[in-house]
């Protein structure tokens, strides 16, 4: 018999939240002593955004506020403006996550890379309204490239690691609605 639906609920999003906090800390461990050129990619947000289009229920919106609330308080970033747009931009891809079930990895990823293009173009757009200072253009531009490579690594660990898979049309919750 499987396993009962409401411990799985709550163990996925436990490790979703497990697996934010350790992006987190593993990008602030000090692995070099000397400034890169380079920006890497933003894993938190892939993750993100690969876990809500495969499970929207895993990821509830006041855990991926509250995980990028945190990463804006460490990364010390201006706080709550990353969370906010962070936010909205997953509450944007939980909406098409069931018309894009039945798409192709392509036409995920590029709705994917939409939002994230759109994310990053707001935060910049408005640290820049507000003069607040932010990272040259190239370091923020890397940085969304990497993200947007990587995103697929993210599917693939996502699925193999902790098996989040899409559900098929045959499946249904615990009040039988399908999901």
């Amino acid at each position: 018999m499987g396993e009962h639906p409401f411990w799985r609920l709550w163990s996925m999003r436990a490790a979703y939240l497990a697996l934010c906090i350790l992006l987190i800390f593993f990008n602030l461990m000090p692995f070099e002593t000397v400034p890169r050129a380079w920006a890497g990619p933003d894993l938190l947000a892939g993750f993100t955004c690969a876990w809500v289009l495969r499970r929207p229920e895993y990821t509830p919106v006041l855990a991926i506020a509250a995980v990028a609330l945190l990463a804006d308080l460490l990364y010390q970033r201006p706080p709550g403006l990353w969370a906010a747009l962070m936010v909205l931009t997953v509450q944007g891809l939980r909406a098409r996550a069931v018309s894009l079930r039945d798409q192709s990895f392509a036409v995920e990823w590029v709705s994917v890379a939409t939002a994230l293009i759109v994310l990053a173009l707001s935060y910049r757009v408005i640290l820049a309204l507000l003069l607040v200072d932010q990272a040259p253009l190239g370091l923020t531009l890397i940085q969304l490239i990497m993200t947007l490579l990587c995103y697929p690594l993210a599917v693939l660990i996502t699925i193999t690691l902790f098996g989040v898979r899409r559900p098929s049309l045959a499946e249904v919750n615990a009040l039988g609605q399908r999901l």
